[in-house]
């Protein structure tokens, strides 16, 4: 049973849904709620868009935040504006057969109570893997600039942060856990996922990163993304982290 458990819900607008627990909001800007944590984008300096992370901007804060002593907590639960995982399955299948769709005023009730949370003892919990049939690589290649995919495999292997190996099974595994980073994690395994990409990142953005623009412009998020995924696709393989459960997948919409 988790003694310290704190939720979070990251993005840069209010939950389509309104969550059955106490939470606070991680968010780029002000959205004029009491429970929100600003972890501005432009914190990086000149010439750094912190845009381009995505989400990861505001973990990278949330990282911050937990080395320094601003959040203290032994457990994270981790949700988006309208994505969550849960023990509950509910809702309908989509077109993408690794999550399931739900309104959102049936939401709450699939959502996580925060006893259910508090009673978390594992390491983590998040959505099933899913197999797309090729590589990480190659499905990169299908709607992004498979450039920047070579590049961000340069900057692992500068960081240090991953070996040959780790680097050439992630360019080739077939398997992805899609939203990494919607999840129920110990406090210690997120620092650990954290370490390994801000160090990815560190590099890639000072040496290999092209401004994009449009849906390309949170290249850096994408590929996060995946080193995310593949770390713990590869942790539960070989049994660095075996305690990884497997929860249900959520996308809250209108158009169900």
């Amino acid at each position: 049973m988790s003694t310290n458990l704190k939720s979070f819900c990251i993005g840069h607008a209010l939950p389509l849904f309104k969550p059955p627990i106490a939470y606070e909001m991680l968010c780029p800007k002000s959205l004029g709620v009491p429970n929100e944590i600003v972890v501005d984008d432009h914190r990086f300096g000149v010439g750094i868009d912190g845009g381009a992370l995505a989400e990861y901007s505001q973990f990278f804060g949330l990282h911050d935040m937990l080395l320094y002593g601003d959040v203290v907590a032994e457990h994270l639960f981790l949700f988006q504006y309208r994505k969550f995982i849960s023990t509950q399955v509910g809702g309908v299948e989509s077109a993408s057969p690794w999550v399931r769709v739900v309104r959102p005023d049936p939401a709450p009730g699939l959502f996580p109570s925060q006893d259910q949370l508090n009673a978390f003892s594992g390491r983590l919990a998040v959505g099933s893997v899913f197999d797309f049939g090729e590589s990480i690589a190659s499905n990169y290649a299908l709607v992004h600039v498979i450039d920047d995919f070579v590049l961000f495999a340069a900057a692992c292997a500068q960081s240090g942060a991953l070996s040959n190996a780790d680097i050439k099974s992630f360019a080739t595994l077939r398997g992805i856990i899609p939203s990494p980073s919607v999840c129920c994690i110990h406090v210690d395994v997120f620092i650990k996922i954290m370490d390994i990409l801000r160090r990815v990142w560190n590099i890639y953005v000072l040496h290999y990163q092209t401004k994009r623009d449009g849906y390309q412009r949170r290249v850096s998020g994408y590929l996060l993304e995946r080193l995310h995924s593949y770390l713990l696709c590869k942790w539960l393989l070989d049994n660095t982290e075996p305690h990884i459960q497997v929860w249900q997948r959520y996308v809250v919409t209108d158009a169900v």
